[in-house]
């Protein structure tokens, strides 16, 4: 536990503070999709830009408190992950310049941060000297952002797919009449998979020379392997799109097929201890 000071202080403020901005972030959007209200409307992106900001202050914070990055443990990690899925959404958000996603996204962003503060005052960090070597800090960031990334094209996948079957029943309801069209649903949804791809290479170009460094045989290590099947359905979805005109259902399906595939090949990859990846032992 860090000692009783100012800065340990603001960040334990910051710990109980992060959850309640982005939960009434959540609201004034939710507030802008029901009612599309003018003052919604005008404030929901800037309410999100101040709790990003503030977000990564809290980090910055934890990364000069404890002289590591501050991804160490389950609940750093988990508001790590809220941090990205929040930078590529404002990102999707900026291109597109559509708020009426947000309150789906933000949703989520809510549950990580509000389960990553409750378990961060008892979090206990295991003692590894890579977890201060910034090359493994790099390649673990841009692992999250990379798979935070595909987690939002996911997401806008299954809106889009939500709104596909809204169009077949004919059923023109609340989400029907406030979310994008279809087209630029699966435009965001590759827009954001396409960003977590870039970051997903280069996590594994920096695990890579990582290993090197440390003489690990990462050829073999089964969530090397995994990570790069991930990577591969990942550039055919992304060619499948670009270059092989998929913009209708085959886009949105080979998009939710792909998170899936990703999720399962990462979780089986971590029931194998052989990994070189636990470097908390």
């Amino acid at each position: 536990m860090a000692n009783c000071t100012p800065m340990s202080f603001f960040m334990d403020v910051l710990v109980a503070l992060l959850p309640l901005l982005y939960g009434v972030t959540a609201i004034n959007y939710t507030i802008y999709f029901v009612r599309h209200d003018d003052f919604a409307k005008r404030t929901c992106t800037k309410l999100l830009v101040a709790t990003f900001c503030t977000h990564l202050c809290f980090f910055l914070l934890r990364f000069g408190a404890y002289d590591r990055f501050p991804m160490a443990n389950l609940a750093e990690v988990l508001s790590m992950i809220a941090l990205a899925i929040c930078t590529i959404y404002l990102y999707v958000e900026k291109i597109q310049g559509i708020k009426e996603t947000g309150c789906f996204v933000l949703s989520f962003i809510v549950l990580l941060q509000l389960i990553a503060s409750g378990l961060l005052p008892h979090a206990i960090t295991p003692g590894s000297e890579i977890l201060a070597t910034p090359l493994f800090g790099m390649h673990l960031v841009f692992a999250v952002f990379g798979y935070s990334g595909f987690f939002v094209g996911a997401a806008y996948s299954f809106m889009a797919f939500l709104l596909y079957r809204a169009l077949k029943k004919q059923n023109f309801g609340l989400i029907f009449d406030r979310l994008p069209s279809l087209d630029t649903l699966i435009q965001m949804s590759f827009g954001a998979a396409l960003l977590g791809w870039c970051a997903f290479s280069l996590a594994i170009l920096l695990g890579m020379l990582m290993s090197f460094k440390m003489g690990s045989q990462f050829i073999y290590d089964p969530q090397f392997m995994a990570t790069i099947m991930i990577w591969f359905i990942y550039v055919f979805t992304i060619i499948a799109y670009f270059k092989l005109g998929w913009r209708n259902i085959r886009a949105i399906y080979l998009s939710l097929f792909g998170f899936s595939v990703a999720i399962i090949a990462v979780l089986g990859a971590m029931f194998i201890r052989t990994s070189f990846h636990g470097f908390n032992s």
